[in-house]
């Protein structure tokens, strides 16, 4: 490989400072030339001096703007491929697709020549290989200053610390930069220093200037000072080696208004008198190190008159607050104290004075000191501790604290606290916290109790965010703890007294009677808690029936009991305090069913009922219950033993166990034995109803079916119509009539009887007459008229026949017809006969039915077809047919084909639709009686 090395020297022009040429770059190249052509891991350097001057796009402006690409050209006169820039040391000021350098982005000059380097792969070198390096060399610049004014300064600014409170936090002035051009901007790598010698310079960090300017009362009232600084810039060979730029800045002290120290006042303090005279506010106590050339502002209540006035009166102010709000909580003065500026750059400066006046607590104490018993039914559950203070009321104003916050109870003695929920968050309350202070009573043990209520005076002013505190120096401070008001309290006394113990409350005991003797000792069945024992037992305690409200002795004398007895007795105690206490007993005694004695009888089953509960004797319960044979039951202890139903056997009457689950007094059975001698049965009286057209009833047919036959029957009513069983019902006018029928069984037993009762039911005979009607009306049964009215009717063809004629038949001429009237009961009378008569076809006397000579096919609902009238019932076996003018038959007809509508229905034409015209035909009845007859009917389409 051969390397060549170029070096351009411009000593001749060592006199002259490279940055006075513009546009002036100065290359220093290394060439590599690679055997093999490829152009890999090339290197080169550029040496920039003066970047102002570099204009990229040649617009004759400077931009600072180069281009790799454009730059290797000009330097080797070759080109390379195009790829992908880095920068590895990432100045952000390289556009990596497009090369382009922006010089003005680089943030120092360089001080070795690899400081600032830049890569570029492309496709030509292998993967990771780089195709070129260019390093830079950056010429130091140190800025340009901003344009000087008329007093020779380039800026002017405030002294932002050069009051107190910044001296303390050592602010600085002003960042030396701001009085440079910003573009393009200096570099960052120099270094900013002092050309002077006034004790007033307090030192540069960085760009951050910092000095004093001190404060002179009086005129002149602009304090200001002027400071030169210079700005150094390093580069390296072969730029320049140091660049510098000055500057002088005017630097005005700000005024200061000084530092305010609040105060906080007590009420009771101004009323006490600590505050009669007038305080002066620019007393270091109130205002320290301010300026003396500020005003202050006018206030509210009228103490500032002018803008010198710095004296008031904080009693007179206090005097204003109460006229208006006795109650005032807090209330917060203030006094601002103004300087205003003394040159543009610099601004006014305020402070506030500031008092907080604070309402004093006044005293409070227990007035109502309550008293209660031990578990007194009419206790409350809780009281509020709050509601037994009585707070201090002055010209008619009540000052209470009714606050959860800074307010705070607390137990000072006693056997509990009783569930107060204290406060221990101060201000801030702690949940479930109330100032009301509320206390359970229930189950409370009996004693003193003592608590307290204290109220902080923060009660009044809360949140209180007011700070108040000394400065000792400009830069220190301490709190001031003075001016807080006293705190109050006063204690709350509960007395709970003891009660002599009556026990608890027993309910629901349970005793059988025989468990027990004549009499029981009340207190030993009453229960305890464990706790308050023993019962107590004395002159103080009696019982009492609470049912009657009379007293009872113990111990207690057991009456008799019927089946059970409950007692709600109470006992009651009392004490000295009258704290009373009771316990309810409630207990059922239970009694010992007496049960009764067996037995037995024999009885005839037709006997009258008897009770089987008087069979077991005087001395028994009548809780108790039967069962007997074939499952017989029964709930109630009377039963009625009916021998005619009820069967024989043993019947056990049971007395239920008495008790309530936990009491057993136990039950029994006692059995009587009944014998039922079975007697003869002539059965239940009956009654029948029979028409008297029935002609006779056999008596054995009215019998109870459960009778015993083999009775003989007795005409009682001596009707004479009895023979045997059978009673003759046609020598019998309409009536009722009695027959015995009796039966004899065992002779240790009754006759048995039952009375047959026959109605006898007679009907009319219907009023009927001969009828006539014409053949042509086609008259039925239904037609034929009847004179009687009130029942149903029967029509008959012969006087004895039990076919009904239907009410549908047609009438036949001269024939016989029967009819019979039916009453409610179904009761038939005799038949009356009639003759019927039907006029012939052609009787002068009856309307013929006339057939319509023309009918119109034409869908009007109207002669649509031919009509017959009723001819088709009167003669059901009727023919009729019909002829064309040229004597052809195109329709023949019967009951059993339609009408003729202008439709042939004979073979050859048949379905034809005839045409319009005269057609002929001939109706044939086919009665045997009636000729037959012919006519003619146009037909119209």
């Amino acid at each position: 490989m051969l390397q060549l090395f170029f070096c351009l020297s411009f000593q001749k022009l060592n006199n002259i400072h490279l940055n006075n040429f513009k546009g002036m770059v100065l290359f220093v190249a290394i060439f590599s030339f690679i055997a093999t052509n490829a152009q890999c891991n090339l290197q080169e350097t550029i040496v920039i001096c003066d970047m102002t001057q570099i204009d990229g796009d040649n617009d004759g402006t400077p931009d600072g703007i180069i281009n790799l690409y454009e730059e290797y050209t000009n330097l080797t006169g070759n080109t390379i491929q195009a790829g992908t820039w880095f920068d590895p040391n990432f100045t952000f000021a390289l556009n990596e697709n497009t090369g382009d350098l922006f010089l003005w982005d680089l943030n120092e000059s360089s001080t070795s020549p690899t400081d600032y380097s830049f890569e570029l792969t492309n496709t030509d070198c292998g993967p990771g290989d780089v195709a070129l390096t260019i390093n830079l060399v950056l010429g130091p610049f140190s800025g340009i200053a901003l344009p000087t004014n008329l007093d020779d300064v380039n800026v002017q600014v405030c002294d932002e610390g050069s009051t107190p409170t910044d001296i303390c936090i050592a602010l600085p002035d002003m960042d030396l930069f701001e009085a440079l051009e910003s573009l393009p901007s200096p570099h960052a790598n120099g270094q900013w220093t002092y050309e002077g010698s006034s004790p007033n310079f307090n030192g540069i960090v960085g760009s951050e200037l910092s000095v004093t300017v001190p404060y002179a009362p009086g005129p002149p009232l602009v304090d200001e000072e002027t400071f030169e600084l210079v700005y150094r810039v390093e580069g390296i060979a072969p730029c320049d080696l140091v660049q510098e730029t000055r500057v002088k800045i005017s630097v005005v002290r700000q005024v200061f208004s000084g530092l305010a120290q609040n105060q906080r006042i007590c009420e009771a303090s101004i009323i006490n008198g600590d505050f009669d005279n007038d305080v002066d506010l620019t007393d270091d106590q109130f205002l320290f190190l301010e300026d003396i050339e500020g005003t202050w502002a006018m206030d509210m209540f009228g103490q500032v008159t002018s803008l010198g006035d710095s004296e008031i009166n904080i009693n007179n102010i206090y005097q204003q607050i109460v006229t208006n709000n006795p109650r005032f909580g807090c209330v917060e003065l203030a006094f601002t104290y103004s300087v205003e500026q003394r040159s543009g750059v610099c601004g006014d400066a305020t402070s506030t004075v500031n008092f907080k006046l604070y309402e004093y607590l006044r005293p409070f104490s227990q007035t109502n000191f309550p008293e209660f018993c031990e578990d007194d039914p009419s206790l409350p559950a809780t009281i509020n501790l709050y509601d037994q203070l009585t707070f201090t009321t002055e010209n008619g104003v009540l000052f209470d604290y009714p606050s959860n916050a800074c307010t705070q109870w607390s137990l000072v003695s006693g056997p509990s606290n009783l569930g107060l929920v204290s406060n221990g968050g101060g201000c801030t309350p702690t949940p479930g916290y109330s100032h009301l202070g509320q206390v359970s009573l229930v189950g409370a043990e009996p004693g003193t109790y003592t608590f307290r209520y204290t109220v902080s005076p923060e009660v009044n002013c809360n949140p209180d965010n007011f700070m108040a505190f000394d400065y000792v120096d400009e830069c220190t401070t301490v709190p001031d703890s003075t001016g807080f008001c006293d705190a109050e309290s006063a204690e709350v006394v509960i007395v709970i007294h003891p009660k002599n113990y009556a026990g608890e409350n027993t309910i629901g005991l349970s005793f059988c009677e025989t468990d027990l003797g004549s009499s029981i000792d009340l207190i030993a069945l009453l229960n305890t808690n464990g706790i308050d024992d023993p019962i107590y037992v004395g002159p103080l305690g009696n019982w009492f029936d609470l049912d009657t409200g009379n007293p009872v002795t113990n111990p207690f004398v057991i009456p008799e009991i019927n089946g059970e007895q409950t007692f709600n007795f109470v006992y009651s105690t009392t004490t000295p305090n009258n704290c009373l206490d009771r316990a309810d007993l409630s207990f059922t005694i239970y009694e010992q069913y007496p049960l009764g004695t067996d037995n037995a009888i024999q009885v005839c089953n037709d006997d009258s009922a008897f009770n089987l509960f008087d069979l077991l004797g005087n001395d028994v319960s009548t809780i108790g219950s039967w069962t007997g044979p074939n499952g017989f039951v029964s709930t109630t202890n009377d039963v009625f033993f009916d021998p005619s139903s009820f069967d024989a056997g043993d019947y056990i009457y049971t007395i239920p166990d008495n008790g309530d689950g936990t009491v057993f007094c136990p039950g029994g059975q006692a059995v009587v034995t009944v014998s039922v001698i079975q007697n003869a049965n002539a059965g239940m009286d009956m009654q029948t109803m029979v028409c008297r057209s029935d002609i006779q009833v056999d008596l054995l047919n009215v019998l109870d079916p459960a009778a015993d036959l083999g009775g003989t029957f007795e005409d009682i009513d001596n009707t004479n119509a009895l023979n045997g069983s059978i009673v003759d019902i046609s020598s019998l006018n309409e009536g009722d009539y009695n027959f015995q029928y009796t039966v004899v069984g065992d002779l240790q037993c009754n006759v048995s009887t039952a009375i047959l009762t026959v109605s006898v039911m007679d009907v009319e005979a219907p009023n009927a007459q001969n009828q006539t009607f014409c053949l042509t009306d086609a008259a039925t049964i239904a037609d034929l008229e009847i004179l009687s009215t009130g029942f149903d009717f029967n029509w008959y063809d012969t006087a004895t026949s039990t076919d009904i004629l239907p009410l549908d038949l047609l009438l036949v001429n001269g024939e016989d017809y029967f009819v019979s009237s039916i009453d409610n009961e179904g009761c038939e009378s005799t038949r009356t006969q009639i003759t019927v008569t039907l006029l012939p076809f052609n009787d002068s006397t009856c309307n013929d039915c006339e057939i319509n000579d023309g009918i119109s096919d034409n869908d009007d609902n109207e002669n649509e077809e031919l009509d017959l009238c009723n001819l088709p019932e009167i003669f059901p076996s009727y023919e009729i047919e019909i002829f064309n003018r040229y004597g052809t038959l195109v329709f023949k007809g019967n009951n059993s084909t339609g009408l003729f509508d202008g439709t042939s229905n004979v073979s050859l034409t048949i379905g034809d639709r005839l045409p319009s015209g005269t057609y002929f035909y001939v109706f044939k009845p086919n009665d045997g009686m009636t000729d037959a007859f012919q006519g003619s009917v146009y037909l119209s389409r």
